[in-house]
């Protein structure tokens, strides 16, 4: 029934919403507290792509929403986003291990899938320190060159020296005349009115309770309720059109394609839906699909994330090239693994 689609999307981005709310609360805390606070360290740290596999492989895709969400505020680096979406098994460890047949395929499935998360998350993140390093040795050099002109210039006048530190001793006192002024007048409303007045250094109770409002409590809730909303959407359209299609058409597709399936399967696998990963899953649990098949399908497939990443992640050609990246790269391993498994 139609109902059922728009009850299943409620249901599946209600799963999420702890997530998404736990982690904006955390994210705008990240973003106004300088002090007491080392995450930083652990999510742009070496060890942040091991732990995005490991995040990975819990079966919730509230997981890649969440990376991707503190992606789009470059809180991680583009390593530890890619860890966290290989990783990503959605539906897939509940269904298989519900059944018999599905408990002796999941073993060397999530060995692929933890190890090809590890290698792309480190590999990616040592090519992203290289690239910053290079930026940085750049940036350097422009700045050594700029000074060497500067001191290249021409010599001061000596008529213009004595003039402007004239100049400075006059400006000087008359700063000092200003400021004396401004102090007196202070004192003096300050003594006589006796009124709270707030300057940006020294803000009023009033408005620091309603900065703490805004920024840890107003913006985290309005940001997640539009997030959660943008995801519903997503989970009914999608819903939508697996209703009509059919998972039943679409395993059969899959398995259909013969050597192709590595590569239709990622096709299914980049729907930001979990009914991608369910029917990839199911498929090869019954024998339907190739193991090759399943490893670039489930590994390409990250759930909602891509619909996250999608809205919120910019610019948009980062954003096309790390769909295209998932896309080339699980292709390319669930082709290599059928080519292992036909050699033994």
């Amino acid at each position: 029934m139609m109902s059922d689609v728009f009850l299943d999307a409620f249901l599946d981005t209600l799963k999420i919403l702890p997530f998404l709310l736990v982690m904006n609360f955390v994210i705008e805390l990240l973003e106004y507290t300088s002090k007491g606070l080392k995450a930083d360290r652990i999510l742009k740290g070496g060890g942040a792509p091991l732990i995005g596999t490991l995040a990975g492989v819990v079966p919730q895709c509230g997981f890649s929403v969440v990376a991707t969400e503190l992606y789009g505020k470059r809180r991680i680096a583009l390593g530890t986003l890619l860890a966290v979406y290989i990783a990503t098994s959605d539906e897939a460890l509940p269904i298989m291990l519900s059944s018999l047949d599905g408990l002796t395929k999941i073993l060397p499935l999530l060995i692929i899938k933890i190890c090809f998360a590890f290698a792309v998350g480190y590999s990616t993140f040592g090519i992203e320190k290289a690239v910053a390093a290079v930026k940085r040795k750049k940036a350097a050099a422009n700045a050594d060159a700029s000074h060497v002109e500067t001191d290249k210039a021409a010599p001061v006048n000596a008529d213009d020296e004595h003039s402007h530190e004239h100049g400075d001793g006059v400006e000087q006192n008359r700063k000092r005349h200003g400021e004396h002024r401004i102090h007196v007048h202070g004192c003096h409303r300050h003594d006589l009115c006796g009124e709270e007045y707030s300057t940006p250094q020294n803000p009023t109770k009033k408005q620091k309770a309603a900065r703490v409002w805004n920024v840890y409590f107003k913006h985290p809730l309005l940001h997640t309720a539009t997030v959660f909303l943008y995801i519903f959407v997503v989970n009914v359209v999608f819903g939508i059109i697996v209703y009509y299609v059919g998972e039943d058409r679409l395993a059969a597709f899959i398995h259909s394609t013969g050597y192709f399936q590595p590569l239709l399967a990622a096709v299914v696998g980049l729907i930001p839906n979990c009914a991608a990963s369910v029917v990839i899953t199911e498929l090869y649990v019954v024998g339907g699909l190739s193991l090759g098949g399943a490893v670039a399908g489930l590994c390409v497939s990250a759930g909602i994330g891509y619909a996250v990443l999608i809205k919120q992640n910019r610019p948009v050609r980062d954003t096309v090239m790390i769909i295209a990246l998932m896309f080339v790269l699980s292709t390319l391993l669930g082709i290599g693994v059928n080519g292992v498994m036909s050699l033994l």
